[in-house]
């Protein structure tokens, strides 16, 4: 899982094309940890479903890590 003082094997910015539009969620964003489960959960239909490379599962274990540390985050420093 990444971070804005170190980035992670996933980092969109280091693997954004150039002018590729993007959106990032902060753990400081209430629904931003659902949002990214929901997309870990898409993200494995579509592997299912043979649309995504099961090498994608990484990014899905990487996401769910995201989402957890978002809400451990929030708990900490959101009271």
């Amino acid at each position: 899982m990444g971070t804005k003082n170190s980035p992670g094997a996933f980092d969109c910015y280091g693997n954004a094309e150039p002018d590729e539009p993007m959106f990032v969620l902060l753990a400081r964003d209430p629904a931003a940890p659902e949002i990214v489960e929901s997309w870990a959960n898409r993200r494995l239909a579509l592997i299912n479903e043979g649309k995504k490379p099961e090498s994608d599962k990484a990014m899905i274990t990487e996401a769910r890590q995201c989402a957890e540390a978002m809400r451990v985050w929030r708990k900490t420093n959101r009271t």
